[in-house]
């Protein structure tokens, strides 16, 4: 079973609550869930929030649109997501986060595919920066989360998921997708007001056309 876990919490120090702020009359995080749903190639969302009180509005949020969610430590995020993968029972796990509402499900599709063709334990478009940041994807096997989970020591690598995995590349082996066109100096993603304003116009611009996925 391949999980698409979406990682999210309330606490944004640079634009609090921004997960679900209201972006075209949904909340953001539910206009970034319905795009991953164009992917083709995963069996399972789960949006993976902390224990933390001030995370209480995701949860509600998940059940009202009857999405998984799974709660787990606010600051060992790695720990979070391997208790999440044990408690869905998941061969492979993707790794997105919930301040990417331009997420493209065509990306998410050919990072899955490579992971599984190359049989990789990682896989993701970052290794080499080629796309905008806003369309990060990564995708590891149980067995190398498992690894991390049980051997990182370091606060980056128990609060970042898959630096263990990266400052380790002699224990695994990893692969990369890039872009044909060199995006990386595009940002895509919200971490504040102005990332939020840009989304909102990319959104209507193309609700105006019909389509917004």
């Amino acid at each position: 079973m391949i999980a698409l876990i979406i990682q999210a919490r309330m606490s944004s120090t640079r634009l609090p609550e921004k997960v679900l702020k209201t972006l075209l009359g949904k909340p953001m995080l539910q206009q970034q869930i319905e795009r991953v749903y164009l992917a083709k190639h995963f069996d399972r969302v789960v949006v993976s929030t902390s224990l933390d009180p001030s995370d209480d509005p995701i949860e509600a949020f998940c059940q009202n649109i009857s999405v998984c969610c799974f709660r787990g430590s606010l600051e060992d995020v790695l720990d979070r997501y391997y208790q999440c993968a044990c408690r869905y029972k998941a061969a492979h796990i993707i790794r997105i986060t919930a301040d990417c509402p331009l997420i493209d499900p065509e990306v998410i599709d050919r990072v899955i595919q490579t992971h599984l063709i190359q049989q990789n334990d990682y896989t993701s478009n970052v290794g080499i920066e080629t796309f905008p940041d806003g369309l990060d994807i990564e995708i590891m096997s149980f067995k190398t989360l498992e690894t991390a989970w049980k051997n990182a020591q370091k606060p980056s690598e128990r609060e970042h998921v898959t630096v263990y995995i990266r400052n380790h590349p002699e224990m695994f082996k990893i692969g990369n997708i890039e872009s044909k066109i060199n995006r990386a100096h595009l940002r895509w993603t919200v971490d504040y007001e102005e990332d939020f304003l840009l989304v909102e116009t990319i959104y209507k611009h193309f609700l105006s056309s019909g389509n917004t996925k």
